[in-house]
């Protein structure tokens, strides 16, 4: 009984990152992308940027306690002696560190953005910032899906 509660903590825990990653990936960021496209005013511009740090963060921020939740389940497991895989809670520190790097990626792109406003967005420095947290997203998303679908 206490392993399917664990199980059911996992998989809510999963289904947030995952869920939350599709829709902001597939909802969230094409919205804004288009919004960014139009640079007209740059303040506007500033401020979308700004949005789409602040929206990235706070689901980062989720999918963070989430997976130190999936880390937490893990040690229970553990110490509890029940079935484990040491590969699983190695995918869910291996998301803990990226989620850190986003943490830290997204603060210097907030940096950038508070002291170069309409200026950082498109700049080479805001622009490979954008492709490494998309990047680190792609793979938290591949490791959830790998949690999701492999056996433990």
């Amino acid at each position: 009984m206490f392993n399917l509660i664990l199980l059911s903590i996992e998989n809510l825990a999963l289904a947030l990152i995952v869920g939350g990653g599709v829709i902001m990936a597939a909802g969230v960021r094409p919205l804004l992308l288009e919004k960014l496209s139009q640079r007209s005013d740059p303040n506007l511009v500033a401020a979308i940027e700004g949005i789409s740090i602040s929206s990235w963060n706070k689901y980062n921020r989720f999918a963070f306690f989430a997976t130190l939740l999936i880390v937490a389940v893990d040690l229970i497991r553990l110490g509890s002696g029940f079935s484990f895989a040491y590969w699983h809670i190695g995918l869910a520190i291996l998301m803990v560190i990226a989620l850190i790097r986003k943490f830290a990626i997204d603060k210097q792109m907030k940096d950038r953005l508070n002291v170069d406003a309409a200026a950082a967005v498109g700049s080479k420095e805001q622009n490979a910032g954008h492709r490494q947290v998309e990047f680190l997203s792609k793979m938290i998303l591949i490791f959830a899906l790998l949690l999701i679908i492999l056996p433990k």
